[in-house]
């Protein structure tokens, strides 16, 4: 199949519903921007994988293990939007509903409850991913008043909005895809906080150092290992750092990193084989700066 060079495709593959989790692991490591399970007739859990053309080859060798890989062309009219008649509802935490915003508000959506109304554009689907879903809860519990946060990889902005909202005064949130920006600046306008979230392309590394009380980032491991000395030079001494996206056989490689820039873990939390952990600066490296990154 012949592909442009900035084009949209979904890799598939069909895996039984044992090893659905750690393909889709190896998926997200392989730096793909969105994983969607089916069930098949069988029992078998089909995945689909969203990427970009160039990326096919890496995403592609990803899963050679496990089975055929069939790439399919997305057309650009119709092929990003046909999940969205599928897109439900979710919630996050105790009171966080994160809402598509061409549907109307569920009638199960209570009066305490936080309705965050998200559409992802072209970043590539809903974010209803347990990933996403465990960084909402962190953020629940973290974010106070006056609190600032760094959300890296902001995708939909669906976490750098929730922060806003739950009453975080300043939002940056940051992403290497221009249609994640965009959408992350639509998003924070519908609900409400525009003035609150500031949406950009700069790289994480040129971040403000020790700026950020909290800094969340969900992405595959190897980019979490990869951005550690930025992520933990952006974060103020007494801030936390929030890292999601891993599976649970990745943590320790995390940590590792994490460990060696003076970031110890202080919370863990589990959904499926996804982890999401809450980390902190060891005493004996609290204000030292070449430790910090």
């Amino acid at each position: 199949m012949t592909t442009a060079v900035d084009e949209w495709v979904t890799v598939v593959t069909r895996v039984p519903p044992d090893q659905a989790d750690l393909v889709a692991g190896r998926l997200w490591d392989a730096g793909v921007a969105g994983v969607e399970e089916r069930a098949c007739p069988g029992g078998d859990i089909e995945l689909r994988a969203g990427t970009m053309s160039q990326t096919i080859d890496v995403v592609v060798a990803a899963v050679a293990s496990h089975g055929v890989a069939v790439v399919e062309r997305i057309e650009p009219d119709d092929g990003l939007d046909s999940w969205r008649e599928y897109a439900r509802a979710w919630r996050a935490g105790s009171r966080i509903v994160v809402v598509p915003s061409w549907q109307p508000c569920p009638g199960w959506v209570g009066d305490d409850d936080l309705a965050i109304r998200i559409d992802p554009g072209r970043a590539f689907g809903s974010g209803a991913h347990p990933t996403t879903r465990m960084c909402l809860t962190e953020l629940e519990m973290l974010v106070d008043p006056d609190v600032a946060v760094a959300d890296v990889g902001c995708g939909s902005g669906v976490l750098a909005v929730s922060a806003a909202r739950l009453g975080a005064s300043f939002v940056v949130a940051v992403d290497v895809d221009p249609e994640a920006v965009r959408a992350t600046a639509e998003n924070a306008e519908r609900n409400g906080v525009a003035d609150i979230v500031s949406g950009s392309g700069t790289p994480v590394d040129e971040l403000e150092g020790g700026a950020y009380d909290l800094v969340v980032a969900n992405m595959s491991s190897g980019t979490l290992v990869q951005l550690a000395p930025a992520l933990t030079r952006a974060v103020a001494d007494d801030g936390t750092i929030v890292l999601s996206g891993l599976l649970d056989r990745q943590k320790d490689d995390v940590l590792d990193a994490f460990g060696a820039l003076g970031f110890g873990l202080n919370g863990t939390l589990a959904e499926e084989e996804w982890r999401t952990l809450l980390l902190v600066r060891t005493a004996d490296t609290a204000g030292d700066p070449a430790t910090a990154g």
